[in-house]
């Protein structure tokens, strides 16, 4: 039997810790390919675990701005994620001198996290984010569930996941929504530079790699480390360019198609992952 329809499930505050979470791990991610070259190899269990609190994390947002209206959603949703995906995925394929794959730049086929050529690491994981925005209702669901039934469905999407890997990382999106039910506080992640970080933090994440990548070229192993401040710039710059303009398209397009509702005008922001 197939689930119920998701319940709307939106709130109107922005949590705004778990953008300061966002942009340290992002910084994580970062440190693991600037020092990887060097011999590093323990950090890592840090950026793959901060890999899988993105996507609990993502669950969390997408599922505490949940209006019930699905189309909508993965139209934000591809106009939020794909400039910043397809400008760096594109980049990396000119930096690796590839002729690209075209059909990756729309999430075909799948690409896993140790494909090869690396032309950008870090883009296997908006494959999972891709493939999981289709399921969002039942990821709802789940995490509207009690915490008995939000158990099973991740126990039966982890069974699921190990032999369809597109959807490897749903039970941790399950967990985020489940989560969604409680704001949480960090007054440290509330500062200002961690606010900073968690805003340009996609922006980073996908472009950092291609930016060490060049430096480790001219400059050696050390390079990545090295050019660890050029990287922050240029995510910024991305974020800048880029970003900011598909964040303010998506809010637009929600604007036309949904007029703002009472209890509603907040949760447009809170989807903004």
């Amino acid at each position: 039997m197939p689930p119920p329809a998701a319940e709307p499930f939106a709130r109107p505050d922005r949590v705004a810790a778990i953008d300061g979470l966002r942009g340290l791990l992002a910084v994580v991610v970062l440190a693991w390919h600037a020092c990887e070259r060097l011999g590093v190899n323990w950090m890592l269990v840090f950026a793959n675990i901060a890999v899988g609190l993105f996507f609990v994390m993502s669950g969390y947002v997408l599922t505490r701005g949940w209006d019930g209206r699905f189309g909508l959603f993965l139209v934000r949703r591809f106009v939020r994620l794909w400039p910043v995906y397809a400008l760096c995925l594109g980049a990396g394929y000119l930096i690796a001198g590839v002729h690209p794959v075209w059909s990756e730049f729309f999430w075909l086929p799948y690409m896993g996290p140790n494909a090869s050529p690396a032309i950008d690491p870090p883009i296997w994981s908006l494959f999972i984010e891709a493939y999981a925005m289709p399921l969002m209702p039942l990821i709802v669901w789940a995490g509207a569930a009690s915490g008995l039934r939000a158990g099973l469905c991740m126990a039966a999407a982890a069974a699921v996941g190990l032999a369809v890997p597109q959807v490897s990382a749903l039970p941790l999106f399950m967990g985020g929504a489940f989560l969604a039910r409680t704001a949480w506080r960090n007054r440290l992640l509330e500062y200002a530079l961690p606010q900073w970080l968690g805003r340009v933090s996609y922006s980073l994440y996908l472009s950092h790699f291609l930016v060490l990548e060049l430096a480790v070229r001219v400059l050696g192993p050390w390079g990545g480390v090295a050019a660890i401040p050029v990287a922050f710039a240029v995510g910024w710059l991305v974020w800048l360019a880029v970003e900011r303009p598909s964040i303010r398209l998506s809010r637009r397009i929600a604007a036309r198609l949904r007029p703002p509702a009472r209890g509603h005008s907040l949760a447009i922001q809170s989807g903004d992952v």
